[in-house]
């Protein structure tokens, strides 16, 4: 079973999110500007990603959430637009989780009980103006947009 645990509903800490070089615009995006756990143990995941995202875009990136571990999972973007995203099961489709029945943090840390795949699906918020009119960065469309994921191993409880 996912467990969500009462970390689930981490309060959201935002600061400013620099913009990125132009040569690859979001490249290791989410290295250098998503929360990093506060928590002690946590390591780089290497399912996490950055992408280029119009307003109201959505992608999804499928990743697998081993039995025993802990995870901590944050989205940002550049100039804080509003990122969304939900997590859910491959095989059936559960939505385990979804950050816009969580006042929209953009943080959450899981425990994950039984190893299994996952669809995390990301999307900024918004869309194109009346005119069609999209944000424009560094000459391309969109902002970067990124998804860190890091994980440790669950402490043992009980006996």
């Amino acid at each position: 079973m996912f467990g969500l645990s009462a970390l689930c509903g981490m309060a959201q800490r935002y600061g400013n999110v620099p913009k990125v070089a132009a040569g690859n615009p979001c490249s290791d995006f989410h290295r250098k500007s998503c929360l990093r756990s506060p928590d002690e143990g946590f390591s780089y995941n290497g399912q996490s990603r950055s992408g280029l995202f119009a307003k109201g875009q959505q992608s999804t990136i499928k990743a697998i959430f081993y039995k025993g571990m802990d995870y901590h999972i944050s989205v940002c973007s550049e100039e804080q637009a509003q990122v969304n995203f939900t997590i859910k099961d491959a095989k059936t489709g559960e939505v385990l989780y979804d950050n816009s029945t969580d006042n929209n943090t953009q943080e959450i840390q899981i425990t994950n009980e039984n190893t299994r795949s996952v669809n995390i699906q990301v999307s900024l918020a918004g869309s194109t103006d009346s005119k069609g009119k999209k944000d424009m960065i560094k000459g391309q469309e969109g902002v970067c947009a990124g998804l860190l994921i890091e994980h440790r191993k669950s402490d043992k409880t009980g006996f």
